[in-house]
């Protein structure tokens, strides 16, 4: 189910640009704010939240960057790509300088429609979006749990460190499978353009098929490496 029915998309929505995807729905990112506009964005959506209640601050939506590099031609309203992760502050400490460590919970994928950008008092960008998920979206067949299960338990990617929460999850009933492709994708999809295919695909079956894929893929690299003995790696060094 769509989280987007928990943010009012009538008003517009503070953008926190990135490099690469760095938040899914139901997921939680850490981030350090220190850039002075940033900082004003955390503040004023804190501020605005009655009586300190995190649950009910000003979302924010965390953008990639077009390009990935800022050049000096576009340094702050450097273009974005169009979709976004939607999120809300979880956590929030805020250090003696002013700077800020944050949690923020992921909530929606949403598409920027239009950008104010900063005037005189506000020093960030806000952004117009519109929510890209149908909460009558069909949810991915059972089978995606248990072909995710095979291939996690297997002998190669139960190697995998980082995989070790995501088989846990899948043991889970209670979790719901789209929650856990989200899980899979934020936790063990590291390459950028495919995250960024995930995050702006709305159907979650279409997810669901992406991850499996980009999992399967790894298993057979790994099993490709496997073919390589000790012995044949050139001066000593693994092939990985």
């Amino acid at each position: 189910m769509t989280g987007s029915f928990l943010v009012d998309f009538d008003q517009p929505i503070p953008l926190f640009p990135l490099v690469s995807v760095a938040l899914f729905p139901q997921t939680v990112q850490p981030l350090h704010i220190f850039e002075p506009r940033y900082r004003q964005m955390i503040s004023d959506c804190i501020d605005r939240s009655p009586d300190g209640d995190l649950s009910r601050s000003t979302p924010i939506a965390l953008a990639i960057l077009e390009r990935g590099v800022v050049g000096a031609e576009s340094l702050g309203t450097p273009p974005l790509k169009p979709v976004v992760c939607v999120g809300r502050i979880l956590k929030n400490h805020r250090l003696p300088d002013g700077r800020r460590n944050i949690l923020v919970h992921g909530i929606c994928r949403a598409l920027i429609r239009d950008i104010d950008e900063p005037d005189e008092e506000r020093l960030y960008r806000l952004g117009r979006l519109r929510p890209i998920e149908s909460p009558l979206a069909d949810a991915p067949s059972p089978v995606v749990r248990q072909a995710l299960k095979r291939l996690l338990e297997g002998d190669r990617l139960s190697r995998m460190h980082a995989a070790e929460a995501v088989r846990d999850w899948v043991d889970q009933d209670e979790v719901p499978i789209e929650t856990l492709i989200e899980m899979a994708s934020f936790v063990l999809v590291k390459d950028d353009q495919i995250r960024y295919r995930l995050l702006q695909e709305p159907d979650p079956s279409e997810r669901a098929r992406i991850v499996y894929g980009e999992l399967h893929r790894i298993d057979q690299l790994v099993a490709r490496c496997d073919l390589q003995g000790w012995r044949e790696w050139p001066k000593g060094l693994s092939w990985n």
